[in-house]
């Protein structure tokens, strides 16, 4: 409880030094849900219009709603600027435990804001009639695809404070070239996630087995990286 204390009180400390950057990540959400909202919109009337395309959209972009902009993640590749935080806090010192309590906070707060506006605004873009669900089944929708994105937060968290900025660069790019391949074979075999998703969602609601699944396996993700994270982190040279 201590420890989550203090990581607020440095998320406090991000959101009154660095407003601007917030505004930016309030837009940025709103733009996804504009361009991708109108393109599930088509997909709903024709269930063949962009896809994969969409079902790739959907699994790079999900977990970037975990994230909010401010000037680390402008500079990440350029300055290194997540190894210079983590220096900085050993420096203070700031125990690693406090640490991966302040990127879980910024994980969380930043999925509760984002998503409210991503899936917020693409509710009324793709239009509740013609989806044919309530509030409630859609909420279990976005909810599905939430807990995909928490799913791979762990992952890009565990690439934050375990590599230079180099280094998370390429392992991003790893990770969108295996997203790729998956929305390919999925629709190699016939599939659609993002519809498949849609109909379990509308046919279960919050009893959704898709959805529980999602979130759990993100739940159990970020529990598998931060205790990787952890341990990277009492080993790792920031020099």
């Amino acid at each position: 409880m201590e420890n989550a204390k203090k990581a607020w009180s440095m998320i406090l400390k991000d959101l009154k030094c660095e407003k601007k950057y917030f505004v930016w990540t309030f837009v940025y959400a709103a733009y996804m849900a504009f361009t991708i909202g109108f393109a599930v919109k088509g997909q709903v009337v024709t269930h063949d219009y962009l896809n994969p395309v969409i079902d790739g959209l959907f699994l790079m972009l999900v977990p970037f709603l975990g994230f909010y902009f401010n000037r680390r993640s402008f500079k990440y590749l350029s300055e290194d600027s997540y190894t210079q935080m983590l220096a900085f806090f050993r420096a203070l010192p700031i125990p690693d435990q406090i640490v991966i309590a302040y990127r879980l906070i910024q994980i969380f707060l930043a999925f509760l804001v984002n998503g409210i506006v991503f899936f917020g605004l693409m509710y009324f873009i793709i239009e509740p009639a013609q989806i044919q669900m309530s509030f409630v089944e859609y909420l279990a929708f976005a909810l599905t695809w939430i807990g995909y994105g928490v799913l791979v937060s762990g992952l890009y968290m565990y690439f934050e404070f375990s590599t230079h900025g180099k280094g998370y660069f390429k392992s991003t790019l790893l990770f969108i070239g295996g997203v790729i391949v998956i929305a390919a074979i999925i629709k190699f075999c016939g599939g659609n996630m993002l519809l498949s998703s849609f109909e379990l969602a509308n046919r279960w609601s919050m009893l959704s087995p898709l959805m529980w699944g999602m979130l759990l396996a993100g739940a159990l993700s970020l529990v598998l990286f931060t205790n990787l994270t952890k341990r990277k982190l009492r080993i790792r040279d920031l020099v």
